[in-house]
C-alpha cells in the first residue's frame, strides 16, 4: 500500500472543459443562487465544478485510490481572474503542492491553475484534503439517522444590493439541503465523493452519516458578497475554512459582514452557521468599482 511520499509535485492534465449552459443551469439551481443572474455566465462558484475536472484524476490515481476513500475536504481557496461566458473553453491542469503526514493521516495540498482559449489565466484554486486508509480522518462521531431524502429546511436565493460599509451586516441568507439535493449537487458540479449520497461511507469516514458539500457550503458563503455588486466578475479571491460537518434537513444561515473597503473592493466575512455551531468560514474579497 502505497505512503504516498511520492507525490509531491505529481500533475494531473491538462483537462479540457467546457462551460456549458445545461450544466451552469445546473450548478444554479443546485447551490440555490440567482438563475437571472447568472444566464450568461457561470457564477463564481462554479469553480467547484472546475475544480473537479481535475481532482477525479488525482483521486484515481493508483498510488492515491486507496487513501481517498476516507477523505475530508478540509481548506478550500479561489483566486478570480475573469469571468466565464456559458460557451467558452478552459483548459485545467492540478498538481500536488505539498504533503505532509500527522499519524494516519496525510494532509495534501492540490492546486489547480485554469486558463481560457487564448492561454490566459482565469482562475487559481488551492485544497486541502485529509485522506486516510484506514482510520477516519473526521474522527469518529456517532451514527446518526438517515435523512429523509426530500426533508430540508428554507433554502433562499441572494438578494443583491446589500450596503457596502465597513463593519456593516449583510443581510442573513437562510440555506438547507435535501439529500437529494446533495445527489444534485453532485451531478452538476461532479463532486461525487461517497460521504455526500452513502450513508454507510459517512460512517465509516468517522462523520456520522451523509454530510453536505463543503463546496456547496462555500458556494452558500460567496452569495451574500458576490451580491453587493451586478458584476459578472463580482469576487476576486476568496477562503474557505470547512470546520463541522453540516448534515441534511437542518436550517443553516449565511451570515455575512463588510470588514474593509478600499480601491473599490471590500473584504467581506461570512460565515455558514446553524444551531449546532459555525460550519464554514470565509474571508471574501469583493469587487464594488
Amino acid at each position: 500500500m502505497s505512503d504516498l511520499g511520492g507525490l509531491s509535485g505529481r500533475s494531473y492534465g491538462p483537462f479540457a472543459f467546457r462551460v456549458s449552459s445545461a450544466q451552469v443551469a445546473a450548478y444554479v439551481e443546485a447551490t440555490g443562487d440567482d438563475s437571472q443572474r447568472w444566464a450568461t455566465h457561470a457564477p463564481p462558484s462554479f469553480a467547484g465544478a472546475v475544480l473537479f475536472k481535475a481532482v477525479p484524476a488525482f483521486f484515481a490515481d493508483p498510488e492515491v485510490s486507496t487513501h481517498a476513500r476516507l477523505l475530508i475536504h478540509g481548506e478550500q481557496a479561489f483566486s478570480w481572474m475573469a469571468p466565464w461566458r456559458v460557451g467558452s473553453s478552459l483548459s485545467i491542469e492540478g498538481r500536488v503542492d505539498r504533503l505532509r503526514r500527522r499519524g494516519e493521516t496525510a494532509f495534501v495540498t492540490f492546486v489547480v491553475d485554469v486558463k481560457d482559449d487564448r492561454n490566459q489565466a482565469v482562475l487559481s484554486s488551492r485544497s486541502l484534503f485529509l485522506m486516510s486508509a484506514g482510520v477516519p480522518p473526521g474522527g469518529g462521531l456517532e451514527e446518526r439517522e438517515e435523512p429523509d431524502p426530500e426533508a430540508r429546511r428554507v433554502n433562499a436565493r441572494p438578494t443583491r444590493g446589500g450596503k457596502v460599509i465597513p463593519g456593516t451586516a449583510l443581510p442573513g441568507l437562510p440555506k438547507s439541503a435535501s439529500r437529494s439535493d446533495l445527489v444534485r449537487y453532485a451531478a452538476a458540479s461532479e463532486d461525487f465523493n461517497p460521504v455526500h449520497w452513502d450513508h454507510g461511507r459517512g460512517v465509516a469516514s468517522g462523520v456520522g452519516g451523509v454530510i453536505c458539500h463543503g463546496l456547496l457550503m462555500a458556494a452558500w458563503a460567496t452569495q451574500p458578497a458576490a451580491a453587493v455588486t451586478d458584476r459578472l466578475d463580482p469576487l476576486v479571491s476568496g477562503r474557505f475554512r470547512f470546520r463541522r460537518p453540516l448534515y441534511p434537513d437542518t436550517a443553516a444561515e449565511v451570515t455575512a459582514a463588510v470588514a474593509d473597503c478600499t480601491g473599490g473592493r471590500a473584504n467581506i466575512k461570512t460565515a455558514v452557521v446553524s444551531d449546532a455551531g459555525t460550519h464554514v468560514v470565509a474571508t471574501i474579497t469583493a469587487r464594488t468599482g
